[in-house]
């Protein structure tokens, strides 16, 4: 008999000997504890054929709101136990299992074709943000600013009050990452899921006591065989500064003798025509997906923290899964039918709500504008960045 479960710490060996037999990314139970991770796992009796694994994560949404989440780091069932609904009903046990304290569930998927994707899909995960990756082959620069390399836990706890001010100096406003916390870079060095396959170094751009910018790297070979740079996370302001990081990077990696750096950026980043005009080249695409766990719940949370919906307001939301629902009793009163992508999408900052009337992917069945601008103001479209640390 199939039975679902939530994660158990007694089972932790069985799962991590189930992600090694996985093409999933293999866990440990250091990379295990020290990200903050559970589970959904599936038992034919007593024996584990199937496991969800996922991180618990603050995300940002931007403009200084973050979202309690889960992070899907990979789905598997064992071969003979395939076709039979079990990742399914492991996804649609998130739930019964996390909710409400965790309101949505992320994952990334490259290839629009591949079978992952399209179960994901199905499962009514939606594309929330694109992330590309760009290479270019080293170069010595011309000229190049000192730098400082942290290149020991010790080194980074020294200035990690420091990174952590630069990083919501420059970032503060966009979406798209996991919060940051103070100890947040020494941690992650400790805890990486590929620290076993990276050196890191975080090189710093100190100018009278003050990080200017800087950028977390690891050098690595992992996969490809490549040698190379991947600049996890590049924090600078909109100025010369980001030049001298970036010739300090070419210097680094010279100095290292490896053959290329690479990045991962969001479409939305503004770095990214920037890196382009380097000479970086594309070398493939990911999307970021997700989907709110109960996004009429969390609709009416968020709108709750702001305006009056027991006199001011009343929200009529009819989606073609979720069907109707109020939100308020208020007087002034708007109706919205929109795809129950669409409404993630708004509900998630990724969407200019003004533009989908516009396009027609949200109907405004009855309401005024003015009710409208105020849903709007509760969900404005925030850009989203990615940083590879966040992620691999």
């Amino acid at each position: 008999m199939i039975t679902l479960h939530p994660f158990d710490n007694k089972y932790l060996f069985d799962i991590l000997d189930l992600l090694e037999r996985s093409d999933s990314t293999n866990r440990s139970v250091d990379t295990w504890h020290g990200n903050n991770m559970t589970a959904v796992m599936a038992f034919d009796d007593d024996k584990l054929i199937g496991v969800l694994p996922l991180e618990k994560r603050s995300f940002s949404l931007g403009r200084n709101r973050f979202l309690d989440m889960l992070w899907i780091s990979g789905a598997h069932v064992e071969s003979g136990y395939r076709s039979r609904g079990i990742g399914t009903a492991m996804d649609q046990k998130i739930r019964k299992c996390f909710f409400p304290e965790y309101k949505a569930a992320f994952v990334y998927r490259g290839d629009e074709t591949s079978s992952a994707y399209k179960w994901y899909k199905k499962l009514g995960y939606n594309e929330l943000l694109s992330v590309l990756s760009l290479k270019k082959e080293t170069k010595q620069p011309d000229a190049t600013a000192e730098y400082v390399l942290l290149e020991t836990e010790e080194n980074i706890k020294q200035w990690e009050d420091k990174l952590y001010n630069c990083f919501n100096r420059h970032s503060g406003l966009y979406g798209g990452f996991s919060k940051r916390h103070s100890q947040f870079w020494s941690d992650k060095i400790k805890t990486h899921y590929y620290k076993a396959f990276y050196d890191y170094s975080i090189l710093v751009l100190n100018y009278q006591n003050e990080i200017l910018g800087y950028a977390f790297l690891g050098q690595t070979s992992m996969k490809d065989g490549v040698q190379r740079i991947d600049i996890l996370e590049f924090i600078s302001p909109e100025n010369s500064v980001k030049d001298s990081l970036y010739n300090a990077i070419m210097d680094f990696a010279s100095r290292r003798n490896v053959n290329e750096i690479r990045i991962q950026l969001s479409v939305q980043d503004p770095n990214l025509q920037w890196v382009k005009s380097l000479g970086f080249v594309n070398r493939w695409r990911l999307n970021i997906m997700g989907k709110l766990i109960d996004p009429v719940n969390y609709m009416r949370d968020c709108l709750s923290e702001k305006i009056d919906l027991e006199n001011d307001y009343q929200f009529i939301i009819q989606t073609p899964s979720l069907g109707e629902h109020s939100i308020g009793t208020g007087k002034n009163t708007i109706k919205l039918f929109a795809h129950d992508s669409v409404l993630n999408e708004i509900l998630l900052c990724r969407c200019n709500i003004t533009n989908a009337v516009e396009e027609g992917r949200l109907i405004v069945v009855d309401g005024l504008d003015k009710n409208l601008d105020v849903l709007e103001e509760q969900f404005p479209l925030t850009k989203w960045r990615y940083f590879h640390i966040d992620y691999i």
